[in-house]
Formats: structure tokens, sequence, C-alpha cells
């Protein structure tokens, strides 16, 4: 989780698309398989379905922290962001027993800690919440909150993440975009497989990556074969408004995705 929260902090500090990309490799390089995954997940924007209800969130929380509810209520007022409120009172605990190597890896935490949430009565799901809360650090603890609530954001497009992958596959973004599409889940394995050169090939239900419009940097109605090339080489298509679908045959299969 500290790799993970270190990550988190790096893309979300800087604006310069190569110091992001320069740290989402060195994350992807160096992180285990199982943390890699769940960080994929989530970095291109995929969600779980948030677990606990904001308003035991924010009462546990304040319980954790000894704060009474008024003045968590104030403090979320004036920051404006739950899991940033929360982290930041809970900031104020003392310091936690557990030691940095202690704090459990990304995939424990999701694994273990996150998803078991869904299945356990509310005060279960109390207990559960108080003990990872004097498990991690601050800044670990507002990125842990950030997944439980549902409002993970961070400045870096799926786009970008599909490129550091690509690059660290040495394949194109567009063969990795396609990789990560489908039923695409977040195990060890299926990292793995990104990066095997026929990745994804087996399976004949893989959608392709949906095709996307861009402007173009320059003009190019003076002299269009300059940015688009030759014009008897264009292929032009009606842009219809609505839910992108594809039809694809393959494997003697026809698959509709919408």
């Amino acid at each position: 989780m500290q790799r993970f929260t270190q990550l988190f902090h790096e893309l979300d500090a800087s604006n310069r698309t190569t110091s992001k990309l320069a740290a989402l490799k060195r994350y992807f390089r160096e992180a285990p398989p199982a943390d890699a995954a769940w960080a994929t997940f989530f970095l291109t924007g995929r969600r779980i379905k948030r677990p606990v209800r904001n308003r035991d969130f924010r009462d546990w929380a304040g319980e954790a922290c000894g704060y009474p509810e008024w003045m968590v209520e104030e403090c979320y007022d004036h920051v404006g962001d739950l899991a940033e409120t929360l982290a930041l009172l809970l900031a104020t605990r003392e310091p936690a027993s557990a030691s940095r190597e202690e704090t459990p890896p990304l995939h424990r935490l999701v694994e273990e800690a996150f998803l078991p949430l869904r299945e356990l009565e509310r005060e279960d799901q109390r207990g559960r919440l108080l003990e990872q809360w004097r498990r991690l650090d601050g800044p670990s603890c507002f990125v842990f909150n950030k997944l439980i609530t549902g409002g993970f954001r961070v400045g870096v497009s799926k786009t970008l993440v599909n490129r550091a992958l690509a690059e660290l596959a040495a394949v194109e973004p567009a063969v990795m975009a396609h990789r990560l599409m489908g039923g695409w889940t977040p195990t060890e394995a299926d990292f793995r497989a990104l990066f095997e050169p026929d990745a994804g090939a087996e399976d004949p239900a893989k959608p392709y990556p949906f095709c996307l419009a861009y402007p173009m940097d320059e003009a190019a109605e003076s002299d269009p074969g300059a940015a688009l090339g030759a014009v008897e080489a264009w292929q032009i298509e009606w842009k219809w408004d609505g839910i992108r679908a594809q039809v694809i045959k393959r494997g003697g299969e026809v698959i509709l995705w919408s």
C-alpha cells in the first residue's frame, strides 16, 4: 500500500505528462504483480461498489479519532471531500503501533479488508474499518478512504496508463488497450498476461478499443495532405451520436459489445 500511495501522490503532484509516465512505468516495473493488477484496475477508471454508507463512514471515523459528530461535519464542510476530511482527522491520532513493514500490500488491503466489507453486518464493518485505520499512516489512510468512498480520482488518464504498460511490454498502446478491454480482472495472472506476446488472442469475445475523435494540433484546410496523408487514402464515416457498439465475428462466434 505504501508504494501505491506514493504513486498516487506523485501523479497528483505533477502536471507534466513525462513525469506521470515515468512514475507509472517505475511503479509497474517494481510493484508485485498482485498489487500492480489492482493499481491498473483503479487507475483505468474501474470502480468497486461502495461497501459502506457515508453516514456510517463519517461516524466511525469520528469515533476513531475522538472527535464529536459536529466537529467532523464542520471539517467536512470546510474541506469538501469526505475521504480527505477523514484522513486529516485520523492523522491527528497517536502514532499507529504498526510499523511501515506491517502495512498490508495493496492487493491484501483490497481483497481482505475492502471487498469483504460488503458481506459484513454493520457492526462488523465498523470493527474492520477501525482496525484498518489503526494500521495505516496518514497518506495511506487517505488513499484507502478514497477507494472505500468511490471517490478515487487522480490526474492521470486511462490512455497514459495504457501507454506506460505498452512501453514496458514493448507493444503499441492500442494493443495494450485491447488487452485491457472486456472482462479483464485484477489478478496476478491477468496482469502477467498483459506482457505475453499473444495476450488475449485466445478470447474470441474480446472487444477492440472504441475509437475516439481527437482535435488536430494544426488546421488542415490549407494543406490537408501534410497532416493527414493523401486524400485518396482517407476513410470517412458518419459520426452518429449515442451509445458506441461493436459487432465482432471471430472464431466462429458473433458478439455484440456496447
